[in-house]
Formats: C-alpha cells, sequence, structure tokens
C-alpha cells in the first residue's frame, strides 16, 4: 500500500494522462483495473459503487509517464 501511495504522489514524472473507463456493470472494468495496474486478479470483486481509481507510472523511450485511471460505474439513471 505504501508503494501506490507513493506512485500517487510522486510529482517526478515527463507526462500525465488521466484515463476514464465508464461501461455497464458487472462488465469487468475494475477486474482490468487491478490486472493492469497491479498486475493481480480476483475472480470476487464485488460490484464498483461510484468510482474507482488507481495510479500506474510507465516507461517509454526513456520518458516517465503517469497514468492516473478511473473507473466509473454507469448507469441510465447516471447518463
Amino acid at each position: 500500500m505504501q508503494a501506490a501511495t507513493k506512485d500517487a504522489a510522486d510529482q517526478n514524472f515527463d507526462y500525465m494522462f488521466k484515463l476514464l473507463i465508464i461501461g455497464n456493470s458487472s462488465v469487468g472494468k475494475t477486474s482490468f483495473l487491478f490486472r493492469y495496474s497491479d498486475d493481480s486478479f480476483s475472480s470476487s470483486f464485488v460490484s464498483t459503487v461510484g468510482i474507482d481509481f488507481k495510479v500506474k507510472t510507465v516507461f517509454q523511450q526513456d520518458k516517465r509517464i503517469k497514468l492516473q485511471i478511473w473507473v466509473l460505474y454507469s448507469s441510465r439513471m447516471m447518463v
């Protein structure tokens, strides 16, 4: 948990992108988020209520890129 907090607060990057994943309930948005950001998978996720958020730093062509990845549950009532 400390590494994730440090990564989120780290201001040393070349680029930052904010990604928003929106979709219907129970299609795997949160599973995708955890698989990509933490390289972990759990088949027992509870449905996200509202918003989930992760930060991942990647390196591409000698550049440090910070990704803020947001998962938003979407329903017809929210749109």
